[in-house]
């Protein structure tokens, strides 16, 4: 059944290197320390069935999360997974506290394993905080955001690539120049009009990563910068007149600078991968917004093909005649699109 290429994973909110293999039906994964995990793995239909049959990974959530993925990821048809040989897995695993059927068993859909934060994600799981709230200058109220952090937030293998595609925080020093090359294109400044000179450009980085309403990000494949994503709360946004938000709606803008990466295939996995980070980014996120030019065909004629995507009506910005588009989660993750 399997017989899939060897990958190696590390993920962001680890410390290990990690290798998936597989032959017949049974995937390994090992770490660089000698560690290893064994699972028998058997397809019936939609189904994958797991046997634990070693494991020596008992408190530690990444193998299992990787060998799951490493299936998954290969097997769109995929949609119901349950896993035999849990008993004395520690009881903080992801898997085991969100999925637990019996000592056992766990069992759950493939929807539900992606809107875990897993091996993605910076931070392995979710932490539950007070909704505090707070008022803008607009009298608008919402949450009180976090902080922007630093650093690399989402990591993803994606097969038919044979790469990975990630998203950092944007560094205003090291990102500098290629951030000025990438805007003063003139395919990219006829949709964000911030073709300026590199001190501009500077203020500008500064003025968004002082603000926590949004999220400025350079999308990487392999460690290759290729694009700049602009994510923001809707709340606090300029859109939040125009529609009925919700108070952890995100949006966003972006632009591929990178003309090497400039294909249907690579865009559509970068936009497929940033609408996931945006989801488990935020457990509380039920729709994600955009508001491109409503005369931006590319962007239309896309919806057609991702189709958790849904243009609502046309507005007028005082800028623009935009378009309102919509993602809402349960569209997403039961659309197989990971």
């Amino acid at each position: 059944m399997l017989n899939l290429q060897t990958l190696n994973y590390r993920p962001l909110s680890s410390h290990s290197n990690f290798t998936a293999e597989s032959s017949g039906n049974e995937v390994r994964i090992n770490d660089e320390h000698g560690n290893s995990l064994h699972l028998s793995c058997v397809t019936v239909n939609d189904q994958l069935k797991i046997e634990i049959t070693r494991n020596d990974f008992f408190f530690n959530d990444d193998a299992l999360l990787i060998a799951v993925e490493y299936v998954l990821s290969h097997h769109l048809e995929l949609q119901k997974i349950s896993i035999a040989g849990f008993k004395g897995i520690g009881s903080e695993h992801i898997l085991r506290k969100y999925f637990l059927k019996s000592e056992d068993l766990i069992s759950f859909s493939r929807s539900s394993f992606f809107q875990l934060r897993g091996i993605w994600h910076h931070d392995r799981d979710f932490s539950t905080f007070i909704e505090d709230w707070t008022q803008n200058s607009d009298n608008n109220f919402h949450p009180i955001r976090p902080d922007i952090r630093s650093g690399s937030m989402y990591a993803r293998y994606i097969p038919h690539l044979g790469a990975v595609l990630s998203f950092r925080i944007i560094d205003k020093v090291q990102d500098l120049e290629i951030f000025c090359q990438w805007h003063n294109q003139p395919r990219v400044s006829q949709f964000w009009e911030l073709a300026m000179p590199t001190d501009e450009l500077y203020q500008y980085l500064e003025k968004v990563l002082s603000d926590v309403h949004t999220l400025p990000m350079i999308a990487e494949c392999n460690g290759i910068p290729v694009g700049y994503f602009e994510m923001y709360w809707t709340r606090e946004d300029r859109l939040a007149p125009y529609y009925e938000s919700e108070p952890f709606d995100r949006g966003f803008h972006f632009l591929i600078g990178n003309r090497d990466f400039l294909r249907f295939t690579n865009t559509d996995a970068i936009l497929k991968a940033l609408t996931h980070f945006l989801f488990i980014d935020e457990i509380r996120t039920r729709k994600i917004m955009a508001e491109p030019r409503s005369d931006n065909s590319k962007v239309m004629k896309y919806l057609e093909t991702f189709k958790a995507w849904k243009k609502l009506y046309e507005f007028d910005f005082p800028h623009k005649r935009a378009a309102l588009l919509e993602c809402r989660r349960e569209a997403f993750f039961m659309g197989n699109y990971l």
